[in-house]
């Protein structure tokens, strides 16, 4: 069931901005980004660790709801979600989501370097440390089968997000980590195309989030010794018409 949104919550909102994406895909990036530029504040705000550790977080989905729609939002009238497709499995389960967000728009963030992403998140989980700004909890230590998990994880939450989109024949605008990296004013110029807003920017200086990338000598460590250990072009593995495991 849609949550029923309060007209002066609706009064102030001008559009919103959904990024369907998975872990590991430079969102908190994206995120950083939106915010300085003005088109909403994309937490996590159904499931994400930082919200819930916030004094009073709801934990009730319809609850949440309100609180994206006016803590996700600048301004400008534009608020913003970052949502991953295992977030929005448990929410859909009692709300419906899409039509208690209004005006809605979508992003669809993914990463080409899959197995980049894989080594990223297995890291990050291993360390705590999700973010440049956040301490490591734990030191590095290389784990092939943790990545593997990870790989195939990551493949699934894309491949929900796929079929949801393709499903519903709703349009999106498409990013990858990559083209974030390489020209972030360029992608925010195309996602505030995306709700017919324009941003001004102050300098001629790239944009920035306050994030710094964490990828250095490790992941290159592990990225080696993980297809030294996995890799097996003479295999091939698809998932059968049941979605039960591998053939």
């Amino acid at each position: 069931m849609p949550v029923e949104v309060p007209s002066d919550i609706l009064a102030g909102l001008k559009a919103g901005i959904l990024i369907c994406t998975s872990p590991r895909s430079g969102s908190n990036h994206l995120a950083g980004l939106m915010a300085t530029a003005g088109l909403g504040n994309p937490l996590e705000w159904f499931g994400g660790r930082r919200v819930l550790e916030l004094p009073n977080y709801p934990r009730d989905p319809r609850a949440q709801v309100l609180r994206a729609l006016k803590d996700g939002r600048s301004p400008s009238g534009i608020y913003a979600v970052k949502l991953f497709a295992s977030q929005f499995s448990q929410v859909a389960k009692t709300v419906d989501l899409p039509a208690s967000l209004p005006g809605l728009r979508y992003v669809r963030l993914t990463r080409r370097d899959l197995l980049g992403q894989a080594i990223s998140w297995a890291r990050a989980r291993q360390t705590g440390r999700f973010r440049s700004t956040e301490a490591a909890q734990n030191s590095p230590r290389y784990d092939g089968a943790a990545i593997a998990e990870a790989l195939e994880k990551i493949m699934l939450e894309n491949l929900a997000w796929d079929i949801w989109l393709a499903r519903n024949g709703l349009s999106f605008l498409s990013l990858t980590y990559e083209e974030l990296l390489a020209n972030p004013r360029a992608s925010l110029v195309k996602v505030a195309h995306l709700v017919d807003a324009e941003i001004t920017f102050e300098s001629t200086s790239a944009p920035n989030s306050g994030l710094e990338i964490q990828r250095d000598t490790v992941n290159t460590e592990w990225r080696e010794r993980f297809l030294s250990q996995y890799s097996d072009t003479s295999k091939f593995q698809t998932r059968n018409h049941r979605g039960s495991g591998f053939l």
